[in-house]
């Protein structure tokens, strides 16, 4: 059995586009806009993961969670 590892800077990037789904903004262009960041940023966070710890502290209080909702590993099941 092989163990995987996903940095939690990749896992804060998906926790980060699951979080922007469940908001008022209806694209990620809005979230950008609203957030003050680039919307190639904002891809960049998502697709390659937000590794700054500033940033991701500065994202937990936008969203109004806590900084461990956007590090935490959400295990979904199969179907």
């Amino acid at each position: 059995m092989e163990n995987e590892y996903t940095p939690l800077s990749k896992i804060a990037g998906e926790n980060l586009k699951r979080l922007i789904k469940e908001t008022k903004y209806r694209t990620q262009e809005e979230f950008a806009y609203a957030f003050g960041a680039e919307t190639r940023t904002l891809s960049r966070w998502l697709n390659q993961g937000v590794k700054d710890i500033d940033t991701l502290e500065q994202l937990a209080n936008f969203l109004s969670v806590d900084i461990t909702d956007l590090l935490r590993q959400i295990k979904y099941k199969e179907n």
